[in-house]
């Protein structure tokens, strides 16, 4: 199955909002009636907020569709965050917005990025529209 792209650069909080809406958007074209388009803008939200907090400056996010339906990318060209070795534990501020992710999303990869910055992939759980 061929791929659509859609992508944006962000660079501050105001438009962690745009980058949602702009999401959702792009997914309710193809999804079927299944997905959960909630759930993938919730998934936006979140590691837009965190990289919009961690790592301030460029955000890219990208969304397209493969065999297993909607991914989500989201990079960021500050100092990166460790690979994902462990679940937050939800008492602690740090990792609860991680949490919402993982129980949101299908299948969710964390990687730093040479020299600097992070890529979060996400399996969105949105299915495409049988052609």
């Amino acid at each position: 199955m061929g791929k659509t792209v859609w992508s944006c650069v962000r660079r501050d909080a105001r438009d962690a909002t745009t980058a949602r809406r702009e999401v959702r958007e792009f997914l309710s074209q193809d999804a079927d009636d299944g997905s959960d388009l909630d759930g993938a803008e919730t998934i936006v939200g979140e590691l837009v907020a965190n990289v919009i907090r961690h790592a301030p400056g460029p955000i890219g996010v990208y969304c397209s569709w493969d065999e297993n339906g909607a991914v989500l990318v989201v990079s960021d060209r500050g100092p990166g965050i460790p690979a994902l070795r462990s679940v937050p534990d939800g008492h602690h501020e740090c990792g609860r917005g991680l949490l919402i992710v993982l129980a949101l999303a299908r299948r969710l990869t964390v990687e730093r990025s040479t020299p600097y910055g992070s890529r979060v992939v996400v399996q969105l759980p949105v299915n495409r529209r049988a052609a």
